[in-house]
């Protein structure tokens, strides 16, 4: 099933869990799954629901789907400690995702969080 942005804002604000079923059950709508780990890491403080999403996710098929994993993975993880497994998957990304955008945005991301690190 495909949920606009806005209803899976509405999701995840009125039943959390599941809308992290909706996103780890296998067979799901592309854009639903992109928008919905955005939705997600924006309204959810939760790592313990949050992280394995991000671990599952940033192995996905689809670009757009690790695209909004990693735009996820960016807004979270502001003044937070990075799970070594996230890092340790976009050092991979960095350099073998099949998609040259998302290699740069996986280096990108990867300073942007090793900066945060810093500062904290």
């Amino acid at each position: 099933m495909k949920y606009s942005p806005a209803q899976l804002k509405v999701l995840c604000k009125s039943n959390q869990k599941e809308l992290v079923r909706l996103l780890t059950s296998p067979g799901g709508d592309i854009s639903t799954l992109s928008s919905g780990v955005e939705v997600l890491s924006e309204e959810s403080t939760d790592a313990e629901v949050v992280v394995p999403v991000f671990r599952l996710l940033l192995k996905h098929v689809h670009a757009s789907v690790r695209e909004g994993t990693m735009m996820g993975i960016a807004s979270f993880f502001i003044g937070k400690q990075t799970p070594t497994d996230i890092l340790d998957r976009l050092k991979v990304m960095s350099s073998n995702d099949p998609s040259p955008n998302l290699k740069q945005f996986a280096q990108d991301l990867l300073k942007d969080l090793a900066n945060e690190d810093t500062c904290l």
